[in-house]
């Protein structure tokens, strides 16, 4: 079936032939299957999360979310190396030991160094390599650089990117002159956002529609939510307006702040 007739096919099963791919290569074919996640709303490339899913018989499976703006963003190597990334991370729940308060440890640290991706909290030599938040970068000379050029050059690619942005491109480039700064440079592909403008049909480039964009910022609200911290009443109005509560006589407050009295919380429900 071809990837315009299921596209969802198409886009889920490349990734998913990457995960074969690399957990071979990478490995030695050991890790379980996971399930592999799409999802937009972090602004992070990509996370773990041990026995996210399950089936009604009772099957737990880890879930390995991917950033799919950022695919656009960066080159398929980098892309590659971030589902790597969480590779390692499925390894050690499965045969390692994860630390509950450090999502990056050593022994994490020490597997993803082995396999030819270097940790560091700020994506340049230097950094740290263990703790809560954690980049990495791609060695020259390490195993998987080599694994993901033949996989590339053996004709991989990702068939479909994110039309929305989720950072400036410049900063990726940013990045990639600060790593060669540092010494490490690494020859990868030219990320989509600098090939797909180019590309379109001459009959498009006029249009106002482009072919990738940054999302407008958010307006700020024009509107607040007020609680009363005796009864529970609520109210919405301009920002700065001070309210008094009409049944208890005291002053509105915001209600991210104010906890709902407890008998106003259960009447809700009745």
């Amino acid at each position: 079936m071809s990837a315009t007739a299921c596209p969802t096919m198409d886009f889920y099963g490349s990734l998913q032939s990457a995960f074969d791919f690399f957990n071979e290569q990478l490995f030695d074919n050991s890790l379980p299957p996971c399930l592999i996640t799409l999802r937009s709303s972090s602004r992070v490339y990509g996370y773990h999360q041990a026995d996210r899913f399950i089936s009604k018989s009772g099957q737990m499976l880890d879930e390995m979310g991917l950033h799919p703006g950022f695919f656009t963003l960066r080159s398929v190597e980098a892309v590659l190396s971030t589902l790597v990334h969480e590779m390692v991370h499925h390894w050690q729940h499965h045969f390692g030991t994860a630390t509950p308060s450090t999502a990056h440890n050593q022994e994490w640290a020490n597997k993803m160094e082995s396999i030819g991706l270097m940790p560091s909290d700020n994506g340049l030599p230097g950094g740290k390599k263990t703790g809560r938040t954690m980049s990495h970068y791609i060695l020259p000379e390490g195993q998987f650089l080599a694994a993901c050029k033949s996989f590339v050059d053996g004709g991989f690619e990702l068939p479909w990117f994110d039309r929305q942005l989720p950072s400036m491109p410049e900063v990726q480039v940013q990045k990639q002159e600060a790593l060669k700064a540092a010494g490490v440079e690494v020859e990868v592909s030219l990320p989509p956002v600098e090939i797909i403008p180019k590309v379109l049909p001459k009959e498009e480039e006029g249009q106002e529609k482009p072919a990738l964009y940054m999302p407008q910022p958010r307006q700020a609200p024009t509107r607040e939510k007020l609680m009363c911290p005796e009864c529970g009443a609520k109210a919405w109005v301009s920002p700065g307006t001070d309210i008094i509560c009409g049944e208890c006589e005291v002053h509105m407050q915001d209600a991210a702040s104010v906890k709902a009295p407890v008998d106003k919380a259960i009447n809700s429900f009745t």
